[in-house]
């Protein structure tokens, strides 16, 4: 059986895509599989939000946002960058923090900031690291 691709040479992989259109199959060479596993690569993991799409169900980055819903388990992956900044928005965080009392110390909390500034700064998440050390600063101004 000849390539479905090139039409040249002899056909030994099947490869199966599952997508919106639904499940397409084609016989390929090794040639073509190598190509088509490079392109699929470039394109699952390129910078452009409109052309990336999720090399497990298909769904892009438009179509989250046309509809709210990811596609699979695997879109959190390829769109976290995507989804992290939507979230930020939201929350003005990307991490979840939980409720924090309302009798916890200064101390506690100038304590709980340094902790959070060590982590930006090993990171390398220096803008965040500079507004929390300002953050501290102002903090320390209030309580001392």
């Amino acid at each position: 059986m000849k390539c479905d691709f090139c039409h040249k040479n002899l056909a030994i992989y099947l490869l199966e895509i599952k997508d919106e259109k639904g499940i397409r199959k084609y016989s390929l060479c090794g040639e073509c599989l190598q190509e088509y596993i490079k392109k699929f690569f470039q394109n699952a993991f390129s910078q452009d939000k409109e052309e990336k799409r999720c090399p497990n169900c298909g769904r892009t980055w438009k179509k989250i946002e046309e509809t709210g819903m990811v596609g699979c388990y695997y879109c959190y992956s390829i769109f976290k960058d995507e989804l992290g900044e939507i979230i930020k928005s939201y929350h003005g965080n990307k991490e979840h923090k939980g409720k924090i009392p309302k009798n916890t110390s200064k101390k506690e909390d100038i304590l709980r900031y340094k902790i959070e500034l060590s982590k930006a700064v090993e990171e390398e998440d220096y803008e965040k690291a500079a507004k929390l050390r300002d953050f501290l600063n102002k903090l320390n101004e209030r309580s001392g």
